[in-house]
């Protein structure tokens, strides 16, 4: 799918295929096949590595397969498949905190300080003028004077408490403007942003993103020399962010006479915090998109959409990000359960992944009320998390804080034992686009615990459920009908766990037979 700022190329040879049945989570050892023994390829993601399942996944499917994996991302990088090389990356945020350090106040905000270092340079030495005149005032009442210079002495300290109290206003009422100028600067959603925001769109078109997303060119400064040192001859790309470094790698290299293929994995489009990142975030991804010699993604659905988006000469290839499968579960040292200190015969549902609103966090607190005994534990990336606080506050305020449990996320590798003693996993996101079109990477950690499951009614989660029979579906945002399903799984947990005997219903949905037309791409691009 080469676009046209990288020159195509002769194809490669194809590959032999890989054996669909091998686990790609296995350590390779030193059975490394010569086709492949000469070919780097190298796993990019934008966050920390440990949270991230899909870019440890293909780090592995790709290293048991023979390739030389060096895997680059942010700390924390602890848990990355054994044999691959780990690149951590910091990414400074200068050019993108630039906005909010510098904002500009304009005539709304006449006052406020310029620039960040003033703001705090004025407020901490107003801290340290207040400390002095305590000090000071403490001072004369223990030090011994004539009453005459004790009495000047109070005076010039009543005097200098006046000087301070000007000084004091005078610097706060800058303050609160240098703020409130940061959050608009954070939060740029005024009429005016969207119309400056659209004029930069119209002047440069798809390279709109570097004006009004500097803090992509942070990661490009980050990222860039890594990947101009490791040369792979293949980048796997998570993200759209990712991408541009990628592509931008790709075309330094074949400046210098080293192709390299580049594979975007494309992951659903979430919804932007403002029109400024919605049309950076699109921008950049038009820029790029074309120039990819291979495209994954997580469902058929979305695979169509990326092809009509970005009129792409194929369709991409469809990996969903399942776990790999595992011939039995064994049960956990310290699972889910035994973490919440909760009895077997506790009823227990689990909602594994970010609490963003989205997500329907809020549908399992509203429901606790009427689920009497009923316990529900949250496996979140982030614990101290402000979503958090504000479930706990509401929790609090219906009398069933005692039944919420916030865990943090366990090793990628660990999920589905680690949720196994649950009797419940569930998934009440709300109706929109990018929760409708495909299976959610939780959703396939779930099945692999073997849990019955209650989601949402968006479309691919609850057609998959409702062939495969292993959970309840719910209207979305419906609290009610919420704990009708949950009631009808604990009635008859069982029957939903049968589901998942059916005969290749794991095998389907397992990184093993996902991973195959990864590395079928792979083979195609990269050849022996």
């Amino acid at each position: 799918m080469a676009g046209s700022l990288r020159g195509t190329m002769p194809a490669h040879p194809s590959g032999g295929s890989p054996d669909p049945d091998a686990d790609p989570g296995a350590d390779p050892g030193n059975h490394v096949p010569a086709a492949h023994a000469a070919r780097d390829v190298a796993v990019v993601t934008l966050g920390g590595v440990d949270g991230d399942s899909r870019a440890l996944r293909v780090a592995a499917a790709a290293r048991a397969a023979g390739y030389r994996v060096t895997l680059v991302g942010q700390a924390p990088a602890t848990v990355a498949p054994r044999g691959t090389d780990v690149r951590q990356v910091v990414v400074q945020g200068v050019l993108g905190n630039h906005r909010v350090r510098r904002p500009r106040p304009g005539l709304r905000w006449p006052l406020a300080y310029r620039s960040a270092g003033a703001h705090d340079h004025r407020t901490v030495r107003l801290a340290a003028a207040r400390a002095l005149l305590v000090t000071r005032g403490a001072e004369l009442n223990l030090v011994h004077r004539p009453l005459p210079l004790l009495a000047l002495a109070r005076c010039g300290h009543a005097l200098a408490w006046l000087r301070y109290g000007v000084r004091a206003g005078w610097t706060r009422v800058r303050a609160a403007q240098y703020l409130a100028a940061v959050r608009r600067r954070r939060s740029p959603d005024a009429r005016l942003d969207n119309l400056m925001t659209d004029l930069t769109r119209l002047l440069m078109g798809r390279r709109a993103w570097r004006r009004l997303d500097p803090g992509l060119l942070d990661e490009e400064v980050a990222y860039g020399p890594v990947l101009d040192a490791v040369r792979p001859h293949l980048i796997h790309a998570l993200g759209h962010r990712a991408l541009g470094v990628a592509i931008r790698a790709a075309l330094r290299a074949e400046g210098a006479g080293h192709r390299v293929e580049v594979v975007w994995d494309a992951p659903p489009r979430t919804p932007a915090a403002n029109r400024r990142a919605a049309v950076a975030g699109d921008a950049h991804e038009r820029s790029f998109a074309r120039e990819a010699d291979g495209v994954v993604t997580v469902g058929e659905g979305l695979a169509r959409e990326l092809r009509a988006r970005h009129r792409l000469s194929a369709t991409p290839a469809v990996v969903r990000n399942a776990p790999p499968l595992a011939a039995a579960t064994p049960p956990h040292p310290h699972g889910v359960r035994d973490r919440c200190r909760l009895a077997p015969d506790v009823p227990l549902l689990v909602h594994a992944g970010p609490v963003s609103p989205d997500r329907g966090p809020a549908t399992v607190i509203e429901a606790l009320p009427k689920l009497y005994d009923l316990h529900a534990a949250f496996v979140v990336p982030d614990p101290s998390h402000p979503d958090l606080a504000a479930l706990r506050d509401r929790a609090a305020q219906l009398g069933v804080h005692a039944r919420l449990h916030v865990l943090p996320y366990v090793p990628v590798a660990e999920i589905p034992a680690f949720l196994a003693s649950a009797d419940i996993g569930v998934l009440p996101v709300h109706k929109l686009p990018h929760h409708q079109s495909v299976l959610a990477t939780r959703y396939f950690e779930y099945a692999h615990a073997r849990l019955p499951v209650v989601v949402s009614d968006v479309r691919a989660m609850a057609a998959a459920t409702l062939e495969l029979g292993n959970g309840e579906v719910f209207r979305a945002g419906d609290t009610a009908d919420f704990v009708r399903a949950v009631g009808a799984v604990l009635t008859n947990p069982r029957r939903y766990r049968k589901a998942y005997d059916r005969v290749d219903v794991l095998r389907e949905w397992s990184w093993q037979t996902e991973s195959t037309r990864l590395l079928d791409l792979y083979a195609r691009l990269l050849g022996p």
